[in-house]
């Protein structure tokens, strides 16, 4: 005998929220990792008292960052970590951990647009539920709700945000296979930073004593990251709006039920701006390196520094290649530096010469002064802000010196 079949009642798929917010909070939790163990590693090395006194602004930077972090964690990613959609022909279930919640499209007063592809269905209680593209299909939200409630969205403005709302999907669609060119991408993520590290240190070195070699490095990591990511937040939103979204827009008004992806279109698109990319990546690494830009850095005055004529507060731009004697970039008596931790001084003397403090009687003549001391081989002499004292500091201590 034939089995007889036995059909059952298929529940609408599960919208999920994006795969990438688990990277967002991955990142999180590694930069937080990071920071704990420079505190750690300080608090190892010096009691508590010396360590907040050091490092008072780092200190409430790292309060700021984890207040931030808590708040952006609890307020929104923790619910998009959790929160499952299901759209039906009357409802929507909302499933958050073990809590279900039902929003009724009956119950809906209205239907409000924030901005991209962000909308929230008011209720008749006035509580607002917000929906965008960080959902997976999130259209199938907006049909759903049109469908059991035609008529309040005007027809026009329904098409052209339902068109909007797949051209969001799929571009956040596409940020989840962004790295599918293994052999560009490797070179674009890793060959490229790695050169532009490489070629940038052997060049300045040449002419610019770096002593600090740390934060040399750390500093043109910053810029490479910071290269890669303006260009291919660029060229991503480039993509979007000039290709992909006049695709989808085209597609859809011809036959409106067409949301399919064109992959192999797709794919080489984005891999011939990876390759694009990559040339213009190289034009603002050449210009970094060239400009030199990453030996400037800012700092700010911690108190009133009347004698330099610098105010507390005041942001300072500090040139790191002045930080030595005899190189292209050589440091000059009565330059303004910064040394040590932050320190900011009045250079005096180099090695070699004598300087001291030097005193006058009532009537105004000279008073040879003990004080008087040369300057030791790899020091200079640095007069503090209090202009009484002057001490002896090595070549290596030496940050920059400040542009007024």
């Amino acid at each position: 005998m034939e089995a007889k079949a036995n059909f059952v009642s298929v529940q609408p798929r599960y919208l999920r929220y994006r795969s990438h917010y688990k990277i967002y909070l991955v990142a999180l939790l590694v930069i937080s990792g990071l920071i704990l163990s420079f505190w750690g590693h300080q608090l190892s090395q010096a009691r508590w008292a010396s360590v907040y006194n050091e490092f008072t602004n780092e200190l409430w930077l790292t309060i700021s960052y984890f207040a931030a972090f808590g708040l952006f964690y609890i307020l929104w990613l923790k619910a998009r970590l959790n929160r499952v959609v299901q759209v039906y022909a009357t409802h929507l279930s909302i499933h958050n951990h073990h809590k279900k919640e039902e929003v009724l499209f009956e119950n809906v007063e209205s239907v409000g647009f924030v901005w991209g592809s962000i909308f929230y269905f008011k209720m008749k209680d006035g509580v607002k539920h917000y929906f965008s593209s960080g959902l997976e299909r999130v259209d199938y939200v907006f049909e759903g709700f049109n469908q059991a409630c035609p008529g309040i969205i005007a027809p026009n403005i329904f098409e052209e945000f339902r068109t909007k709302l797949v051209q969001y999907d799929h571009h956040q669609k596409r940020k989840e296979w962004f790295f599918r060119h293994r052999t560009v991408d490797v070179f674009n993520w890793v060959v490229m930073p790695l050169a532009f590290l490489t070629f940038t240190f052997l060049i300045q070195s040449q002419e610019v004593i770096i002593h600090q070699q740390g934060m040399y490095f750390f500093r043109l990591f910053m810029y490479s990251v910071l290269v890669m990511m303006i260009t291919t937040l660029v060229f991503s939103v480039v993509l979007k709006k000039f290709i992909f979204d006049k695709r989808i827009k085209m597609q859809m008004h011809g036959q409106p039920n067409d949301k399919l992806r064109n992959l192999e279109f797709e794919g080489i698109i984005v891999h011939r701006s990876k390759v694009m990319q990559i040339i213009t990546a190289s034009f603002l690494f050449a210009l970094v390196m060239r400009s030199e830009m990453n030996f400037y850095s800012l700092t700010k005055t911690k108190d009133d520094l009347t004698s330099f004529n610098l105010k507390q507060g005041h942001t300072l731009i500090v040139d790191n290649r002045y930080n030595c004697l005899t190189c292209k970039y050589p440091l000059k008596d009565g330059d303004i530096v910064v040394f040590g931790k932050g320190t900011i001084g009045q250079m005096m003397a180099s090695e070699g010469d004598m300087v001291g403090q030097i005193a006058q009687d009532k009537r105004g003549r000279i008073i040879a002064s003990e004080n008087i001391q040369e300057v030791p081989k790899g020091h200079v002499a640095i007069k503090l802000a209090n202009q009484q004292e002057i001490i002896m500091i090595k070549l290596s201590d030496l940050i920059g010196k400040i542009q007024k």
